[in-house]
């Protein structure tokens, strides 16, 4: 456990730009807790199957300590760890994910939650999080909302609630315009992608892409817009029009 480094505290500004589309800010809310201190065990989820081939999983955990100080640990997916925070102040905990270095959508929770002194960080509070990241960042506070119920919304009708970008809700609540019909269901298209793969998702919520037989290229089920997939050792880039046509380009 440590105190955010600046190379780290850069980092998680740009994650906040890549998962949310842009904006800045803070990562979390601001002010010391008035209820003293509290010991809470923060508990990391397990990788969805669809990143069960990716190598060297590790989890960047980041939380706000005593006096609103920002603090991180790397730590194995699974593991859980300790730390101590303000009782009862709101905050937007976060575990991202990398696989070599390569970042992937994250898992949190919003803090407090019921539970006592054990807090479960899982993959639809790593969309609630991120959501409270992007209004923090745009002067809005957040704790007015009921963002792990939108999450989980937004799992029910659309299984990926990443497939609405965080700053496009966080700007419609900011905005007070958020309709639930912003949670329809998009359109998908069946797309094969480079092969031979297999290509994991950076969304928890979605499925690999594998190939079927040598002859076959990997086939994955995506929306329009932009998508990105990790290999073992590169990156996929994929660009899917309103006609379902895509194009791809690949990186280290």
């Amino acid at each position: 456990m440590r105190l955010v480094s600046p190379l780290l505290a850069a980092l998680l500004g740009s994650f906040s730009l890549l998962a949310c589309g842009r904006g800045q800010g803070g990562l979390l809310g601001e002010g010391f807790g008035a209820g003293g201190g509290q010991r809470l065990l923060l508990v990391l989820p397990v990788p969805p199957p669809s990143w069960s081939f990716l190598p060297e999983l590790r989890m960047a955990l980041t939380w706000r300590g005593r006096g609103g100080l920002l603090r991180s640990a790397l730590l194995l997916p699974g593991q859980s760890l300790e730390v101590e925070v303000d009782r009862g102040l709101p905050q937007a905990i976060l575990a991202l994910p990398s696989s070599s270095g390569r970042g992937l959508r994250p898992a949190g929770a919003i803090y407090p939650r019921d539970g006592g002194d054990e807090l479960e960080l899982d993959w639809r509070g790593g969309y609630a999080a991120s959501l409270a990241l992007a209004l923090l960042g745009g002067g809005i506070d957040p704790w007015g909302f009921d963002l792990t119920r939108l999450a989980d919304e937004a799992c029910e009708r659309w299984a990926d609630p990443w497939l609405l970008p965080c700053l496009d809700a966080a700007q419609a609540l900011a905005q007070q315009d958020f309709r639930i019909d912003m949670l329809g269901q998009a359109r998908s298209f069946q797309v094969r992608l480079p092969g031979p793969g297999p290509w994991a998702p950076e969304s928890p919520f979605g499925q690999a892409a594998v190939s079927t037989s040598a002859s076959e290229a990997p086939l994955a089920q995506l929306p329009e817009g932009l998508w990105r997939f990790l290999g073992a050792d590169e990156e996929l880039l994929v660009r899917v029009d309103a006609e379902g046509r895509a194009i791809f380009v690949t990186r280290p």
